[in-house]
This record gives structure tokens, sequence and C-alpha cells, in this order.
């Protein structure tokens, strides 16, 4: 064992004095004569305007694609580059000239050219005619159904990782201005960029991973982000390996029903996953195979394996029998532990984004509170209107039936005797105060 580590050791001494040892680039002397020619012999500004032509000379420009050139399209679309191509042809004016459908649309060529220098490396920039019949007897439309967005029938689309081409809006490459055409490439360079997503559900793992055709990588680490080093080693291999599509496990927090072996001296763990097509027609069938890389994590080391792995046949030793399908599931903390994952609370209170959530909630329960009592509200309304209306009506024939009841006693009835009503009227007239009655009055005389 110890004998085993020396030799690492003495492995990795040796790489990092061979990468040491590595000479700078060369200086471009050609560029340097001409500059100090220009300088001595023509004056500054004019051997600087001179100096600055040369150097627009020397940078990288648009390709023209050649429709018949099979392996060079092959390339193009299908080996993970990133480009960028135009379609149409270049016409005498510095403009290129498109037909798609019967329909013409002209554009300016500096667009491709300004795109070309802005890409700095990114991507690269052509100019093909998709129109023209390609080798299979149908044309790049055709063949990759791509069709203009928008009234125009100019057509530009980007293609990189191995996906299908996206087809551009048109009104992204009209204008030539630096400024407009920067910001483009920019963003066609965020669009093309690969990146390294974290994995965290089975759904996710299946789906994007071990069902993708070209095959997968998923880096088991400890932690969502890797180290300074591994992180340059794996934009080295994506690089390298354009068409994979690459996952971070995240072991600390997830786990995969793997039988993975143990980390060497803490490196990232390598996991390729392949799916192969067996059978043709009605036998067609996939089988599913992973591999294990646990080596010290070097760029140089982890393409040698996945070139291995691309190389090797399913049935081979290199792989392993994927069955069942890996699960991704999440790591629960021991009992009487506290989750390391959730955040201690602060002193101070809870945060500020668990505030706002709960302050969200209290909003919409209240409103939800509001609502229900206007709707009882409204039906109360209601229902008092319809029993006011029923009272109303109540009302009306109580007191119809009143006024007919007394219209009915007011009515003479036929043999109706009047003398006893007579008599009454009789007394009650009799019945006056007669004020010559001096029976009881007392009379007052003052000299008495």
């Amino acid at each position: 064992m110890e004998a085993e580590q020396r030799k690492a050791a003495q492995e990795r001494a040796e790489r990092a004095a061979a990468r040491a040892s590595k000479k700078p680039e060369p200086i471009n002397w050609m560029s340097v004569v001409i500059l100090g020619g220009l300088l001595i012999g023509g004056g500054g500004t004019m051997a600087m305007k001179a100096f600055q032509g040369f150097s627009r000379l020397m940078e990288p420009t648009y390709e023209v694609l050649d429709p018949q050139n099979t392996n060079q399209l092959q390339e193009i679309m299908f080996a993970g580059e990133p480009w960028v191509v135009f379609c149409g042809r270049k016409i005498p004016n510095g403009r290129v000239n498109n037909t798609y459908e019967g329909r013409v649309s002209v554009m300016n060529a500096m667009v491709m050219d300004k795109l070309a220098v802005q890409a700095k490396g990114r991507f690269r920039v052509g100019l093909l005619d998709c129109s023209a019949t390609l080798p299979s007897g149908k044309n790049l439309y055709e063949r990759f159904k791509l069709k203009p967005k928008g009234t125009s029938s100019q057509i530009a689309f980007w293609v990189a990782n191995g996906g299908s081409p996206r087809v551009m809006d048109p009104s992204s490459f009209r204008s030539t201005s630096d400024y407009d055409v920067a910001r483009l490439a920019t963003r066609i360079a965020k669009q093309t960029e690969l990146k390294a997503d974290l994995i965290t559900s089975t759904k996710q793992l299946t789906k994007k991973c071990v069902e993708y055709k070209r095959g997968c990588i998923v880096i088991v680490n400890k932690g969502h982000v890797l180290a300074e080093g591994p992180k340059k080693d794996l934009a080295t291999i994506m690089q390298k390996n354009r068409k994979l599509r690459y996952f971070i496990l995240d072991i600390t927090k997830r786990q995969i029903s793997l039988h993975l072996p143990p980390a060497m001296m803490g490196y990232p763990q390598v996991v390729m996953v392949r799916k192969t097509a067996q059978g043709e027609g009605v036998d067609k069938y996939y089988e599913y195979t992973y591999s294990v890389f646990d080596d010290e994590f070097e760029a140089k080391e982890v393409m040698r394996f996945i070139s291995d792995g691309l190389a090797a046949s399913p049935k081979s030793d290199f792989w392993s029998t994927l069955t069942p399908l890996p699960r991704i599931s999440k790591i629960s903390p021991p009992p009487g532990s506290s989750d390391p994952a959730k955040k201690k609370a602060s002193p101070k209170g809870p945060s500020r984004t668990r505030e706002k959530a709960r302050m969200r909630r209290r909003e919409k329960q209240m409103e939800e509170e509001n609502e229900k009592k206007r709707q009882q509200k409204a039906a109360d309304a209601a229902k008092a209107k319809e029993g006011s209306q029923e009272s109303d009506e109540e009302l009306y024939k109580r007191r119809r039936k009143k006024m007919d009841e007394e219209i009915l006693e007011s009515v003479p009835m036929e043999n109706e005797d009047y003398e006893e009503m007579d008599q009454i009227e009789e007394a009650e007239e009799e019945e006056v105060i007669d004020l010559d009655d001096t029976e009881d009055v007392v009379e007052i005389h003052p000299d008495e």
C-alpha cells in the first residue's frame, strides 16, 4: 500500500514538472518587424493606420461552406463544435442573398464578418447555400426542418453540443453596429456553453442522463461545487467531448443506488453512463451500462477513460449492466441529530426570505377570508331581499282583507232594525246641562 502511494505521488510530481516545463507561446516576430519598419520609414500616424489595416486582414472571418462537402457538413452538424451558419450566397455588392420557398431576402455580409471577430474563439461562423441539393437528395431546410421566424425569409441558426440546430430571430442580426453584434455574440456563446448541472432527483437522472442517446458523465463529489483544480480539468474534458452531457451529484445531500468504490484521496469520482441500441426492427431494444473511474481526477486520465468507454463494446469488461436503473434519494440525518442541510436560525430572528414568504401567506389568507365575507354578505343581502318581498306581499294581503271587512261592516244589511239606534241618539241629545236650573246654586252676599 505504501509503495503504491509513493508511486502515485511520484507520478503526480512528474506531471507537475511536465506542466511547469511547457514553453511560452512564441512571439509573432513578423508583426513586430512590419510594425518597426513602418514606424521607421513611414511616420507614426501613417504607419499605425497601415498596421491596423494589416491586423484586420489577420482577423478571423466567416467561412464559405460547400454543400457538397459531406464530411464538412457532418462535422458541423454532428461533431458538437459550436457553429453559427447563415443561409445564402454572397453577391458582388457585399450582401448575402437567400431564397426560401420562392421568397428572396438580402442581408449585409458585414454582420458575419463582425460576428466572426466578436466570437473570439467561442464559436465559428459560416455561410452556406441551404437551398442547394445535398448528396442525400434533400436540401438543408428539408433535412433539418428549418423554417424562418417571422415574415422574413432570412435564416441563420446555431448548432452545438450534438443538439439539433436552433433558428435565430432575424431581428437579432439586422444591425451592423459593433455594440449590437457584440451583444449577439455574447448571447450565442451563453447558449452554446457547456454546463455541468446539479442532479437532485431520479426523474432528472433518468430523463436527462440515462435515456440520453449519446451518453452522460456524472461527477460524484462532496459538495455541489468542484474545487478549482477539478473545475478547470472538467472544463477541458467538456471541450474535448462536447456531445456528452455532464452532471454533478453532491453526496453530502443525495445518494445514488450504485455500488461505488471508496473515493481515492477525496478526489471526485466519474461515473459514465451509456445507452446502446441492440437488434433491429421489432427486436430492437436498449442496453444500459455504466463504468466508474475512481483514479486521480485529471483531465488527461479522464479523457482517456471516456475515449476507452466510447470505443468499447457494451458486452466488454469495461462496462457493467445498469439493472435496475439507478435512483437518487435524499440522505436523512441520523436520529437524535440535527439536519446539517438546514441552516441554523439567526439569533436576530427569521431570515428576510422566510419573513417575506410568511407575509405573502398571511396576505393571501386575509384575502381569502375577505372574499368569503363578501360572498356571505352578498348571500345574506339576497336572502333578506327575498324575505322582505314576501313580507310586503303578506302585509298588503292583510291590509286588503281588513279594509274589505271594514267596508262590509259599514254597509247596511237588508231588513236591519234601526229603532234601537234612534233611541240611543235621542237619549244622548237629552243629556244637555240646563243653565237655568239653580237648585244646587249657592248665593254669596258680600254684606253678610
